[in-house]
């Protein structure tokens, strides 16, 4: 699981997503994303809004 952080200071996303997968993404220039979120289903985020991908050891399923 990731927690990936927007850049308002506010927003968090718990995400069900591979970490390598989400940083290949952002560096091959791709302007949005498509996540599996936890709570709301697919979510597409701006990739300029983003600002830390963090991945959660301590999640369980």
């Amino acid at each position: 699981m990731l927690t990936i952080k927007m850049n308002d200071g506010r927003t968090e996303y718990d995400v069900e997503d591979n970490y390598k997968w989400v940083c290949h993404l952002m560096q091959n220039g791709d302007k949005f994303i498509e996540l599996k979120e936890h709570n709301y289903g697919q979510v597409l985020i701006n990739i300029n809004n983003v600002l830390s991908v963090k991945e959660s050891r301590d999640y369980e399923k």
